[in-house]
Formats: structure tokens, sequence, C-alpha cells
């Protein structure tokens, strides 16, 4: 199987639920359950696939602080290869405070701190060799990394003969396209969610969306939409959508959209036709629902398998 190389952002998420309001300025709210876990766009899909069962290499930033080791610790009892974590005594490691309403659905407080300071120069080609597929996860948030930087990285992936692919975070500077425009012709697949792609294309179809990014250079887009699945465009002329099990009920939506990209690039490092990955990446995100915290309900392939052989599409 083909290694993957997730570069990107990592948070420690104290994850509060259920969260439906926040309490007024001076009061107190009981909450049901807190929890502490590894989150972030690079770092989700990275314990994913170690979990799958995918071999990979995390490289991002972290401070010199508790949540650094905490991270690093996590990651690598999880299986992945933690070789490419930078460590930072000038930042602290990135937290986010995830509030979890009854739905099951999740609103973020975010201190950007190490993962806004990961700078491309510090991303050395030892840290990709070895690797076959180079994913940027969290673009909008690596506020020293987006744009032209990631660009001249992946074009250098892209010489070194592997696959490269990108997903994005909510922009919170509202910002979006100048952002990462000058990296999107380094990519070989584009997977923004569907509410990040209306931001970063202004168009709300989602075949005007997707034509948007292949005008500006990318080869292959996906656009995340939620419990409706998916929507896929391996080129201009093959477009389509893919369900996903809308019967399983949601316990916490944190990651959903992280285990849907680590579904997808392990399905890629097996060599899967696109329509196989994406189904397999629906599954891994359903999954992933079923439990708090972005990666602690993703099981092994051999059970994402099962589980599609056994549970019906609507």
């Amino acid at each position: 199987m083909k290694k993957i190389c997730c570069i990107g952002s990592v948070t420690t998420d104290v994850i509060v639920s259920p969260v439906d309001a926040l309490p007024p300025a001076g009061t107190l709210q009981k909450t049901g359950h807190t929890s502490v876990h590894v989150g972030g766009c690079a770092s989700n899909p990275a314990i994913d696939l170690a979990k799958l069962g995918a071999p990979v290499r995390l490289v991002c930033k972290v401070g010199c602080d508790s949540f650094g080791d905490f991270v690093e610790q996590e990651c690598a009892q999880a299986g992945v290869d933690v070789s490419g974590i930078l460590r930072d005594p000038s930042v602290s490691t990135t937290t986010s405070i995830v509030c979890v309403n009854s739905q099951g659905e999740r609103s973020f407080l975010y201190n950007p701190g190490s993962t806004s300071a990961l700078k491309a120069h510090e991303i050395t080609e030892e840290m990709l060799d070895g690797c076959d597929i180079v994913f940027i996860g969290g673009a909008l948030l690596l506020t020293a990394f987006d744009g032209a930087p990631c660009g001249e990285l992946l074009q250098k992936a892209r010489k070194m003969g592997k696959f490269t692919a990108m997903d994005t975070a909510w922009d919170f500077e509202d910002c979006w396209m100048p952002k990462i425009r000058d990296a999107l012709p380094g990519l070989d697949l584009f997977m923004p969610s569907y509410d990040e792609a209306v931001k970063l294309s202004g168009e709300t179809e989602l075949a005007k969306i997707a034509d948007t990014f292949f005008d500006l250079g990318v080869k292959q887009v996906i656009i995340k939409t939620g419990k409706d699945g998916a929507y896929f465009a391996p080129s201009r002329d093959t477009r389509f959508s893919l369900p996903t099990y809308r019967s399983i009920k949601p316990v916490d939506t944190t990651g959903a959209g992280d285990s849907f990209c680590a579904g997808f690039l392990c399905g890629l490092a097996q060599g899967w036709d696109f329509e196989s990955c994406g189904r397999f990446a629906n599954a891994v995100g359903t999954h992933c629902i079923q439990a708090v915290g972005a990666s602690t309900g993703i099981p092994s392939m051999e059970k994402v398998l099962e589980f599609m052989k056994n549970t019906p599409l609507e």
C-alpha cells in the first residue's frame, strides 16, 4: 500500500457536550460530557489512516508544551509516523474548544497557535521521502504556509512523482480564495466541504463550483456535502454524486470531513478507482460520527468494508 504524508493543521480539542447555547456572562451552565482529543485537519486524517491500516506520516508544528506532548503521544500510539512533527518553543500548541449541540453539530472556539506558524522551508524533502501521496489538511488556517509557499511545495512534490491533495478549514478571517489561489495549480485533487467551497468560489451550484476549481488548475474535485454524501468530479466531463448512510444518527460530527478525506486517501493508496474510494470514504465518515471525538469511532479497514457489505444505503 502507498504511504500518505499529511501536512498541516493540528489541534488539541477540548470537546464539550451538549452545548445548545453559551451561558450569559458571569453565570454557569451544566454540561453532560467533556473530553480531550487530538484534532486538526492533518492530524485527524493521519490518525484515521493509521487506524484503517494505511501507512502515514504526519508533518505539523506543535509547541513545547503539554498539549504538544499529548498530540505526539496520541499520534504515535495510533501508529502514525511522527518523525515529521516539529516542536517550536516560541508558540503554543493550537487548541480548540469544541461545543457539540444536542443534534451532534459542532461549533469552535479556536486559538491558532502553532498551526499558523508552520513554514514551507521547515518541510524538508526527507519528510516527503518514502511517501507517495502528499495531503495538505487545514488550508486557510496555515497562515505562514498558505498560498505561494504551499504551491511551491506541491509543485516540488509533483516533480518527485507524488500525488497531491488538499482539504480546507473554515477561514475565520473571511479572506478565502486569495489565501490559497496560488496553491491550486499544484493539486491533483481538491476536496473542500460544500460551505467552504461556496465561500471560495462564490458559486452555490455544485457543477459551477467544480468548474471554478478546474479553471484555477485543479485536476480533480470532490465537494463534501455532509449528510447528502459527496459530489465527485474526477474530470470536467465526468461528474456524479454518492449518498452516505443517512439512517445512522450522529453522536458527534467532529472530524467527519477529515475522516472522509482519510477514507478516500486510503482507497487511493490501494489503487482503487474514484467511485470505490468515494463509497469507502462515505462509510469511514459514517463511523466517525458514531462516537465523540474526531477519530474515536474509526475502526479497521476490514470492519468498514464489512459495514458496507451489511448496511444498505437509503
